[in-house]
């Protein structure tokens, strides 16, 4: 009898201890904007998106990030990009990376391993996507936009 009182108080602890509420965030869609004339060599492209405020976020973690050209094919025109996030009460974190030259219209960028302390940017405030990319023509005389398409799940109270 004394084992099966253990057993349950342990059970009743472990399930008290879990993560909350899981709450996926699909195919958020967010515009980055490239101020023209954009030069050969380092650029940056941001675009801003503010989450819904509610339940106490307890972490964040993205599964899955893309980025697209919605003027112009990227193939030819951009290589090593990384994404990041900003916000006023957050420091700025690298979300996902792509090293290479860009191929078609659309990048899946691999996840950063380290997804550590997101949870204070999705604290109801507006969030700045950040992405810095190396431009390869020599010059081009417009704005350029890209979409970014990102997938993450939040674990809520």
């Amino acid at each position: 009898m004394r084992i099966i009182n253990i057993l349950l108080f342990s059970t009743l602890i472990l399930f008290s201890c879990g993560e909350g509420n899981k709450k996926p965030l699909d195919k958020i869609q967010v515009t980055l904007i490239t101020e023209g004339p954009v030069y050969n060599g380092p650029n940056t492209a941001t675009g801003k998106w503010k989450p819904e405020s509610g339940a106490k976020v307890r972490s964040v973690k993205f599964t899955s990030v893309t980025i697209s050209g919605t003027d112009t094919t990227l193939s030819g025109l951009a290589g090593n990009l990384v994404l990041q996030m900003a916000a006023p009460n957050a420091e700025m974190k690298k979300i996902a990376f792509f090293k290479g030259n860009a191929s078609g219209n659309s990048l899946t960028l691999q996840l950063a391993e380290e997804q550590d302390d997101l949870k204070d940017f999705f604290k109801g405030q507006e969030i700045t996507f950040v992405v810095d990319y190396d431009f390869l023509p020599e010059e081009l005389n417009q704005n350029l936009s890209f979409n970014l398409e990102f997938n993450a799940e939040l674990a809520t109270d």
